[in-house]
């Protein structure tokens, strides 16, 4: 199992924002997709949802998500958007995740082992305090974690985190990156996650894509492609970059403007 994009395109009001993009990730691993403002990222992960039109072919476990239905992408697909207006709504955390795990039936018949589900998640992502409220009247950090439940509950093969851990505090971020990695490996998924943060992509990421005004800059092991001279191309900044932990990741630290 692999996803894949072959001439991967979208175009928006006749402004071609991803051109003829090629892109790979195994399963098991964590792919970082990073680049500047406008390089097109997460219009990038719309068009695998189908929030956007998109060209070309993009498939996960055999699936051409560009041609599948609805229902087949929201099997196939979890997503964490920055937009979390979906989860202003009059139901509590637990029963979001019940209802999260009834897919396109909209029944509201739930067993044993869907509140079993929804249990394990809100302990696997340290959310059982959450359990009763509503996600519409807590932090914004606190719905993106709640979102994250949402996007786990169903068992994606293809989970798409459009920066996860913007609204985050430092103790949060890691723990919430800590459960997503153990995550994508324990069930063998492909993980696409933007970061803004260049230490936590260095950090979680085992591969990185770079993508520079709609087209891939560069892609391969985080090691490799995280580089004060691809930095540089893509972002305009100067940067340095020192491997800590004995070699586990490098730290990037930026010095200027280019």
């Amino acid at each position: 199992m692999s996803f894949s994009t072959t001439d991967y395109q979208v175009t928006l009001r006749g402004r071609t924002i991803l051109d003829n993009l090629a892109v790979n990730a195994a399963p098991g691993r964590t792919l970082a997709i990073l680049g500047a403002n406008g390089a097109g990222k997460s219009t990038f992960m719309k068009g695998l949802c189908g929030l956007v039109a998109a060209r070309g072919a993009a498939s996960i476990d055999g699936t051409d998500l560009l041609t599948a239905s609805p229902t087949t992408r929201a099997q196939l697909i979890g997503y964490v958007a920055q937009d979390m207006a979906h989860l202003d709504v009059r139901l509590s955390t637990y029963e979001l995740l019940l209802l999260a795990q009834q897919g396109a039936s909209r029944r509201w018949a739930t067993g044993q082992q869907a509140q079993r589900n929804a249990s394990d998640m809100l302990e696997l992502l340290g959310l059982q305090r959450f359990a009763e409220s509503q996600p519409g009247e807590l932090s914004g950090g606190e719905r993106q974690m709640i979102s994250l439940a949402l996007a786990l509950i169903r068992s994606p093969r293809l989970l798409l985190l459009d920066e996860p851990t913007s609204a985050l505090d430092l103790a949060n971020q890691l723990q919430i990156l800590d459960a997503v990695s153990a995550y994508t490996r324990e069930h063998n998924i492909v993980t696409l996650a933007i970061f803004h943060d260049m230490n936590l992509a260095s950090r979680y990421a085992d591969d990185t894509l770079m993508l520079h005004r709609g087209k891939v800059f560069c892609s391969g092991s985080t090691p490799e492609t995280l580089t004060p001279a691809n930095l540089a191309h893509v972002y305009g900044v100067d940067c340095r970059a020192l491997s800590v932990d004995d070699g586990r990741f490098t730290a990037v630290y930026p010095v200027s403007v280019l």
